[in-house]
C-alpha cells in the first residue's frame, strides 16, 4: 500500500489550533474596537466644531446685515392696549425668543423663522452628534414651557417642551448686576459678555480681541441639560426655564463635575455654564469665527467671595490685573468669557 505524506494527509485544522486563532483575533478586535471609536469620536467633534463655525457665521452675518449681535434673548416689561400684562411679575410665565431664532434666516431656515413653528422641532445644525440626548427635545420636567401665557394661548398644554440646543452663547462671566456704590454705578446690569438680554453688543464693543472672547460653547444633554434653540420662559429668571436654556456663563469650571455639584445649583452647577461629552474638553466658537477646543484644564479659579465676585467692577479696574499692581483674580478662561478687561487673556 502506498503510504501518503504527512503533509497530504492533514486535512483540517484542530480544536486548538482553532481556538488559538479565534483568540488572536479577539486579541485584534480589542485592540482596533478602541481606536475606531475613537475615529468616530474624532468625526462627531469635527462635525460638532462644523456646527458651531456655521453658528459663529450666522451670527457675523446678522452683525454685518444690523450693525449689531442678536441679544440672548429677549426681556421687554410693557403693558398692552387694553391691561393686558406682558413680561410683568418678574417675568414668571413669559416666553421670549432667543438668539438662536434671530439669526435662522442666515442658516438657510428663513421659511421656519416665517412660520415658527417650534414644537419639539429639532434642527441638526443646534445638535452636537457626540451628545447623547436620544430624542433631541429638552427633559419636560426639567426645562420645559408649562404655564407660559404664549404656550397657553396656542393651546399646547402643559407638556410644551423644545427642540434641544447644544449650543449656548457667552453671556459672561455672571449673571449679577453690578454691586451698586462698589464701583461707578452702571446704568444697566452688564455680565461682560457678547450676547445679554436687554442690549445689544456690537463688535468693537469687544476691545479685548475677537480671538480672545468667547461667542459660543457647548452644553451636553446627558449631565447638565443642555438647552432648546427656541428661547426662555421666565426671562429674567436663572431656573431652569429661564436664560440659561440659551445662554452660559464662565463663571463655573468647563465640564464641571455633576456629581459633586448638582448640575441645577444656584450659580455653581453645570447648567450655567458650558460642557460636551467630547473627551478632555469642549469646541467652542471665538469672535472672530475660528473654532478652538478648549481642555478642562484651562486656567480658572473659583468664585470665593467680593473679590472674585466678576460683576461687582468695571473692566480695566487695575486692582484686578496682573501682579504688581493687581491681584490677578480673573482666570484665563474668565478672561475668555469677558470682551473688555483689557487685561491679557494668557495661553489657552
Amino acid at each position: 500500500m502506498k503510504k501518503i505524506p504527512r503533509s497530504q494527509a492533514r486535512g483540517g485544522f484542530t480544536l486548538v489550533e482553532l481556538l488559538v486563532v479565534i483568540a488572536i483575533i479577539g486579541v485584534l478586535v480589542s485592540m482596533l474596537l478602541p481606536a475606531v471609536q475613537s475615529a468616530r469620536e474624532a468625526a462627531r467633534k469635527m462635525q460638532c466644531g462644523n456646527n458651531l463655525h456655521n453658528l459663529a457665521l450666522a451670527v457675523h452675518q446678522y452683525h454685518d446685515q444690523l450693525n449689531y449681535f442678536p441679544n440672548s434673548h429677549f426681556f421687554y416689561p410693557q403693558t398692552k392696549g387694553g391691561g393686558d400684562s406682558i413680561c410683568t411679575n418678574g417675568a414668571t410665565n413669559c416666553e421670549e425668543w432667543g438668539w438662536n431664532i434671530l439669526i435662522l434666516p442666515y442658516i438657510e431656515q428663513q421659511n421656519l423663522h416665517m412660520q415658527l413653528s417650534v414644537n419639539d422641532l429639532s434642527l441638526a445644525v443646534f445638535i452636537c452628534p457626540s451628545d447623547s440626548n436620544p430624542t433631541g427635545n429638552l427633559s419636560p420636567t426639567e426645562r420645559n414651557f408649562n404655564n407660559g401665557m404664549g404656550v397657553g394661548a396656542g393651546g399646547w398644554g402643559t407638556g410644551f417642551v423644545g427642540g434641544v440646543s447644544n449650543y449656548m452663547c457667552n453671556r459672561g462671566t455672571e449673571v449679577r448686576a453690578a454691586i451698586p456704590g462698589s464701583m461707578p454705578p452702571q446704568p444697566f446690569p452688564d455680565t461682560w459678555g457678547v450676547f445679554l438680554d436687554n442690549f445689544s453688543k456690537r463688535m468693537q464693543d469687544i476691545s479685548d480681541g475677537t480671538s480672545n472672547t468667547l461667542m459660543l460653547g457647548e452644553r451636553d444633554s446627558q449631565i447638565c441639560r443642555s438647552g432648546t434653540w427656541i428661547g426662555v420662559r421666565n426671562p429674567t429668571g436663572s431656573g431652569s426655564q429661564g436664560i440659561y436654556t440659551v445662554a452660559a456663563t464662565v463663571h463655573v469650571r468647563l465640564n464641571t463635575p455633576d456629581p459633586p455639584i448638582a448640575w441645577n445649583a444656584a450659580n455653581a452647577g453645570c447648567s450655567v455654564g458650558f460642557s460636551s461629552l467630547h473627551p478632555g474638553g469642549g469646541n467652542f466658537a471665538l469672535c472672530d469665527g475660528s473654532i478652538r477646543f478648549i481642555t478642562n484644564n484651562i486656567d480658572f479659579r473659583p468664585d470665593t467671595g467680593p473679590l472674585h465676585d466678576y460683576d461687582a467692577h468695571i473692566p480695566r479696574d487695575g486692582r484686578y490685573g496682573p501682579p504688581p499692581t493687581g491681584q490677578n483674580v480673573y482666570s484665563v478662561y474668565s478672561r475668555l468669557g469677558r470682551r473688555n478687561d483689557g487685561f491679557p487673556v494668557g495661553e489657552f
